[in-house]
């Protein structure tokens, strides 16, 4: 039952757009559904995404409150055989706003996107986003890097 009505909760946003300032991870799965994107939710708010060639991208709901999460986070790690110069990170933070770039403790390079909820955005946005990070920000990162999928 809770489901049908979260449901029918989703599904009367996605028909209205009207604005949500936040979304539970039942909600997230909706949006997922609806972009046609495979994944796994591999934590109460985490999930595993497959975008741009990747079987491994993590979404994260964060800044969460009871069920509501505010802000979404994607991000993708890449193993290299040699070590990225911090030159070439650094060119990506520098030229590129909707995204950034780090090596982690291990020496994996991510990148990363977040979408702040809080103020309010149309579901039609947040697909805006997933589409981006997939189409746009991840291609041109991997060869940014030199990373072939």
């Amino acid at each position: 039952m809770r489901g049908l009505l979260a449901a029918s909760m989703f599904l009367g946003l996605a028909l209205g757009q009207g604005l949500v300032k936040g979304l539970s991870p039942v909600e997230v799965e909706g949006v997922l559904r609806q972009a046609g994107l495979t994944y796994e939710r591999v934590d109460a708010r985490e999930f595993r995404l497959e975008m741009a060639g990747l079987k491994k991208v993590w979404l994260y709901l964060d800044y969460c409150q009871e069920e509501r999460c505010g802000v979404l986070t994607l991000s993708a790690g890449f193993t290299l055989d040699e070590a990225l110069d911090l030159e070439v990170l650094n060119a990506w933070n520098r030229d590129r706003r909707f995204s950034r770039a780090f090596l982690d403790e291990e020496g994996t390079v991510w990148v990363e996107s977040d979408l702040d909820l809080t103020g309010g955005v149309s579901l039609g946005a947040v697909e805006a986003f997933l589409d981006l990070f997939a189409e746009e920000i991840l291609p041109e990162f991997m060869d940014h890097i030199g990373f072939e999928p």
